[in-house]
């Protein structure tokens, strides 16, 4: 054989030659570069603009700009498998406790917030490595792609033919399940190898080239001897493998390879759903998987020795590192795309650092960077503060004489001080935070035996807050009286409150609208909490009713009266708290005991005042309701009971009122209401609850592309409420008028045509400019919130009536949305006893050019499409039917829609009139405006008068023309 033949140098390239070039990469990965998959989430390189001109990232724009969600520069797809995969009822319970909606979210906010979730388990030492992994046998029982994925590797044999093994490196495919599967059933047998000399001979014929050969093999690590490698050259050269530094260490990883245990490859297929691909991306060697090189490096961080490192700061970078780093925390990086550098402590401890705050910069952003950073400082502060405050003692409640004058900072400094007292003289204490501290036992009773019979000589009941007050009075040393007690019981209550309704989302919503809690008074900051909770998508009180109602309907162990008297129950504590604990103080104003069965009178007698409730006829009614001035610690017992209503109604549960039974709860005050269903445990009705709204959520986010065009063009949210908003406005959107408006109408003892109408009127008068309209528009939506807060006022509704009310709710949301921001309307309005909407878009030109489309959907008509082209003065008009009875309709009273027009506008129109079948009302909301120039500056060109009044005109003419006509 001659070495000419083989042309053995047509397969060394040489030094530096392109990216597959000998000595061109030192990885054990054939390109590093595409380790990742998802290396187009914007990967970070010397290139980078938040690199400086040495190459080194700068601590502040890292910063400033690396702080958006892991989901940086995923595509859509990504980002939805991301959250199918990785997302959980654990997620779910933890966003939820933190007072936000995941059904409000953005994909880009959920991605963030398992990351996040997934870091926090890892430092609580909970084994996060395998989340989303599964056991063989729960394989066994699986469909889907996960079980083909198992199935595929089940078809493999444990070693890898050598044309398969060719094969991947040839074509430069990575060792996932697809990629052996398809080149161990594709490879074609190399008919060159055949019949040629033993491998022997061709290393043989190697040996001739000299070190070249000799470099490349001495520049794979490994343990393989060089006579091996010189074989493993040989099988390449046979194969038409061109030999290559990278291909060369590929091929040796392919000749090791041993299929692994089903249980290792369930476990790869874990950690590749982790990064939002599909099972069969699963790397079958190890050391592809972003959670391998993520636990590599880790290891090796965790390997190092502060010893080893020349300076002071250098070992405090080391030390702050390896107790902030964990592999979850790593691997989230690499999921971005961010090199993960350990021979640069400073830039891997500020990414570290991070890793910590990056929920926090997304859900903290504001106008600028500056605003944000200072946002996320502000918002770590008073979170850490409300933290101490809440972890001091009890006692150091009674030291404030007015609890609600007191600035929150100021509260905070005795909270520390007393903290630091405690611990100076040692002394065990019941936390600010703590609802009772049964763990204290014995000592706790022996210290305070009399307590009862205290409260017994001060005719006060003893609740567990009552007895609490009286020993936070005789920690301080304070005299014990009736004013006393129920000043402490109040003060303790109203922190104990405030911190409840400071949740995370909470804090940051008012740090967001420019509210600083750390100046704000008691009294402001819980007033200001409390306005935006009831905002708020999981802490609303919609969310709440709709929770309990579900838990109400899925209690199997619960009868309809049940269900009925304990909803009636959650409504009484509702109507108290809405009316500011009115009834409360009326009983005490008359020396009436304040049981749940009293207030149910009161709320009753009260209906005779004005008031809008209604409870039930079984607890009868006061023929007379004689209210008298309050003592102030009457007043300060009203203020405490109607906020222990607010907390019994959040901890209570149909599951947990079964306990107790009705009558039994009907005699309990607010305070010792709340106390048991504090104190009683219900935890598979809440598992059960964010399972479903996991599951909701994991449905809904699903967006079909055009929605996801459509939530694009009007800026709205990718949350899965406004995906499903805005799939039911493209499926049919008169179905929000006709659900909206016939509830309403029934709360309202109304006919709908007179709402419709009503409604229809405001729009015809308001469509003079885009001002005018949105708030026409926002009036829809005012009224759907409206009409779900009577839902949980007075109606008898179930989970789907709520269910069905908060989609329109989000409908009208995203109605104002499409209104703000791209001049879309939906004008209510009545056909032949049948409601709908008429969609409206306007599309400005430049100049005096502009397009207005008009779309109308009923089953009475079909669709009804028009388009305005308004150019100087005069208009075209393209009316589209697709009914021909519409058609004949329309092209019969040409001339009166003509003069209609004309009247209203002063322009002249040219009308056409065609039927076309398939057309569709959700056209309007992607609509291809054609060979118009559409305005590049729409905020710019909305200032232009004539232009708006032109456009504005035509769509009022219309609108007056379909009056006419229906």
């Amino acid at each position: 054989m001659q070495i000419e033949a083989l042309k053995v140098t047509d397969y060394i390239k040489t030094e530096g030659t392109d990216n597959q070039g000998f000595g061109v990469s030192t990885s054990g990965i054939k390109d590093d570069s595409k380790a990742n998959i998802n290396i187009e989430l914007r990967t970070l390189s010397v290139d980078n603009a938040f690199y400086d001109n040495k190459g080194k990232m700068t601590d502040e724009d890292f910063m400033d700009d690396v702080n958006e969600a892991s989901a940086l520069g995923m595509s859509t797809v990504e980002k939805v498998k991301n959250i199918e995969n990785a997302w959980d009822e654990e997620a779910t319970a933890k966003v939820r406790e933190d007072g936000h909606d995941p059904m409000d979210m953005s994909e880009d906010t959920l991605i963030t917030v398992v990351d996040e979730i997934k870091m926090n388990l890892a430092k609580a030492g909970a084994d996060i490595s395998k989340m989303g992994g599964l056991s063989s046998d729960e394989i066994e029982a699986m469909t889907g792609s996960v079980a083909q994925a198992v199935e595929m590797t089940r078809g493999l044999a444990d070693k890898l033919p050598v044309e398969t093994q060719a094969y991947l490196v040839k074509n430069d495919l990575k060792p996932t399940i697809t990629n052996i599967y398809n080149a161990t059933y594709s490879a074609p047998v190399n008919d060159k190898a055949t019949g040629m000399e033993a491998d022997e001979v061709i290393v043989d014929l190697l040996d001739n080239l000299g070190n070249k050969l000799d470099t490349l093999i001495d520049s794979v690590e490994g343990e393989h001897t060089q006579s091996a490698l010189k074989a493993t050259v040989a099988t390449m050269v046979k194969q038409d493998v061109p030999i290559t530094k990278e291909h060369l260490e590929y091929m040796v990883q392919l000749q090791d390879y041993e299929k692994p245990a089903e249980a290792a490859i369930v476990n790869a297929i874990g950690d590749i759903m982790a990064e939002g691909k599909e099972p069969t991306d699963a790397y079958l060697l190890p050391g592809y998987s972003l959670m391998d090189q993520a636990k590599k490096t880790f290891e090796e961080v965790m390997a190092m020795d502060v010893n080893d490192l020349p300076t002071i700061t250098a070992k405090r970078q080391l030390t702050e590192i390896q107790l902030t780093m964990t592999v979850e925390a790593t691997f989230t990086m690499m999921k971005n795309g961010i090199d993960v550098d350990t021979t640069n402590l400073s830039d891997l401890l500020d990414k570290l650092k991070l890793q910590e705050t990056n929920l926090l910069q997304v859900l903290m952003k504001a106008e600028n960077k500056e605003a944000t950073n200072n946002n996320v400082k502000l918002f770590t502060q008073v979170m850490n503060e409300m933290a101490e405050i809440e972890a001091s003692p009890a006692a150091g409640l009674a030291r404030f004489s007015n609890i609600n004058a007191e600035t929150f900072s100021y509260v905070h400094e005795v909270s520390v001080s007393v903290t630091a007292e405690y611990s100076r003289m040692e002394m065990t204490y019941e936390a600010v935070g703590t609802e009772v501290r049964r763990d204290l036992g014995d000592s706790m009773t022996k210290a305070f035996r009399n307590v009862d019979d205290i409260l017994a000589d001060l005719d006060i009941e003893a609740t567990e807050s009552s007895r609490k007050a009286v020993r936070a009075l005789a920690y301080n040393q304070m005299e014990i009286t009736a004013e006393s007690v129920t000043t402490v019981k109040a003060t303790t209550e109203m922190v104990s409150r405030t911190f409840k309704i400071m949740t995370p989302a909470v804090v940051a919503e008012m740090i967001k609208r420019g509210d600083n809690p750390l100046d704000m008074t008691m009294e402001q900051l819980k007033a200001k909490a409390e306005e935006i909770k009831a905002e708020m998508g999981s802490t609303s009180d919609e969310e709440s009713f709709a929770k309990f109602l579900w838990k109400a309907e899925r209690s199997a162990d619960i009868t309809d009266s049940e269900r009925d008297a304990y909803i009636g129950v959650y409504r009484l504590l509702h109507q108290v708290e809405k009316s500011d604990g009115a009834a409360i103080g009326a009983l005490i104003s008359q020396g009436t005991e304040v049981t749940l069965r009293n207030l149910m009178t009161a709320v009753r007698s009260a209906k005779h005042t004005g008031r809008e409730y209604e409870v039930s006829d079984k607890f009868g009614q006061l023929n007379e309701m004689v209210v008298t001035d309050l003592s102030i610690t009457e007043q300060i017992e009203k203020v405490f009971l109607t906020d222990r209503c607010r907390d019994a109604k959040e901890a209570m549960t149909p599951a947990k009122m079964k306990v107790f039974g009705e009558d039994a709860i009907l005699s309990m005050n607010p305070d010792e209401f709340a106390t048991a269903m504090e104190e009683t445990l219900d935890e598979q009705s809440e598992i059960a609850y964010n399972q479903y709204v996991t599951e909701q959520l994991k449905t809904a986010i699903k967006a079909d592309e055009s929605v996801a065009a459509i939530l694009d063009e009007y800026n709205v949210p990718h949350s899965a409420n406004m995906i499903a908003a805005v799939e039911a406005l493209i499926s049919d959107n008169g179905k929000v008028i006709r659900d909206l408006y016939g509830r309403a109408a029934r709360q309202q003892e109304m006919g709908i045509e007179d709402l419709i109408n009503m409604a229809y009127e405001r729009f015809s008068e308001a469509c003079h400019n885009p001002d005018d309209m949105l708030e026409a528009q926002e009036a829809l939506g005012d009224l759907a919130e409206n009409v779900m807060k009577t839902m949980i006022e007075t109606e008898d509704v179930r989970t789907i009536d709520m269910d069905g009310m908060k989609l329109v709710v989000q409908q009208t949301r995203a109605m104002q949305q499409m209104a703000a921001t791209g001049e879309t309307y939906h004008i209510p309005m009545m056909i032949n006893d049948e409601a709908g909407a008429m969609s409206l878009r306007v599309v400005r030109g430049s100049g005096e050019v502009g397009l207005i489309k008009m779309a109308l959907y009923l089953q009475s008509t079909g669709t009804i499409s028009t388009t305005f082209r308004y150019e100087a003065g005069e208009v075209n008009a393209s009316v589209e039917c697709e009914t021909a009875q519409m058609r004949q309709l329309f092209e019969e009273q040409a001339d009166r829609i003509a003069g209609i027009m004309k009247d209203s506008t002063g322009y002249a129109f040219s009308f056409s009139f065609t039927r076309s079948m398939g057309l569709s009302a959700a056209d309007i909301y992607n609509w291809d405006a054609g060979n118009i120039a559409v305005a590049e500056d729409v905020a710019k060109a909305r200032e232009d008068t004539i232009q708006t009044q032109a456009l504005y005109k035509i769509a009022r003419g219309y609108i007056d023309v379909m009056a006419e006509i229906f």
